[in-house]
Formats: structure tokens, sequence, C-alpha cells
């Protein structure tokens, strides 16, 4: 029996979409350091990690944050990121593991995907909660995430929820 060796990373199937590698740079394993704005305007810093992976046969990432949380609990999000070509469209789904929801990002019917120069940008949600995540490419070694949020449709945007900073490791 042939078994074809892979990273512990996976790898991406070259007959993915090219849409892939708009999120390829997450592949791999990051340290980082953040902060996120608590009620009050205070912010509380953080450590966090973030492994990404090809999965679905290369098609798909995955991307794992781990981190804790401001009051010191565990706190883990898991990032699903497919592109459909047949739709023309993003997939990305959140699932919160520490607070045991999935969110539904991006798909046929909501939320959209930007590709600008060496940034992404994410927005999600309703009308009444959305998202607006920005991941800023400084080089393959490094990269931000920054979280705004809005509530009222996108009309005005509460920034710098979260931001956070990081290095590969692997």
């Amino acid at each position: 029996m042939d078994v074809k060796q892979i990273t512990s990373y996976g790898e991406r199937n070259p007959n993915s979409p090219d849409e892939l590698e708009a999120f390829s740079f997450l592949v791999g394993k990051w340290q980082g350091t953040g902060r996120v704005k608590l009620d009050g305007g205070k912010f509380a810093d953080f450590t966090v990690s973030w492994i990404g992976r090809y999965i679905l046969d290369g098609t798909a990432i995955a991307d794992e944050l781990h981190s804790l949380a401001p009051d010191g609990s565990p706190y883990l999000g898991i990032s699903l990121r497919q592109y459909d070509w047949k739709r023309q469209t993003w997939i990305i789904e959140y699932l919160n593991v520490s607070n045991s929801f999935l969110r539904r990002q991006v798909n046929a019917d909501s939320g959209s995907v930007i590709v600008e120069g060496q940034t992404v940008t994410v927005i999600s949600g309703a009308p009444d909660s959305m998202s607006r995540e920005h991941y800023r490419v400084v080089d393959q070694d490094n990269f931000a995430y920054l979280l705004d949020a809005s509530d009222d449709g996108g009309s005005s945007w509460n920034e710098g929820q979260i931001e956070m900073t990081f290095r590969r490791l692997e």
C-alpha cells in the first residue's frame, strides 16, 4: 500500500480554487499577544497561539485559536474556511468551543471576504450584531488580527475590540 506523506499542517490540493490562497498564510503554528476591550473601555492583555491546517483533501483550511479569556478560563475557537467555486462564494464557519456555539460567518446568502493587497477582511453577522475581522499580513512570518464590531448594520464601527499580533513558530 502506498501511503502519501503529508506535513503536520497538510498540503494544499493543487486543484483547490485560487481563492484559498487568501487564507493560506494561516497554515502553520503561530504565537502572539493580544488585547481585548472590556466594558468600560479598559483592555485586558493575553497570550495566544494560532494553528492552521489544510483539511478536506487540501481544499479548505481549519485554524484554531487557543488562549485564556479575561477571567483566566481556557478559550478555544476553530474556523473552517472553504471557497465554493460552484457558487463563487466563501463558506466560513466559526466554532466557539469554549462557549458552545457555531456561527456561520460567510456563505452564499450573507457576509463577505474582501482581499486588498496584504489585507483580508471578513464581514459577518446580522444587522444588530456585525463583526469585521482584518487579517494584515506583514510578511511570511508575521500577521496582525483586528476585530471591529457594529450594532447598527455597519453604519458605524467600534474599532479595535480585539487586537492580536503573531509571529510564525513553524
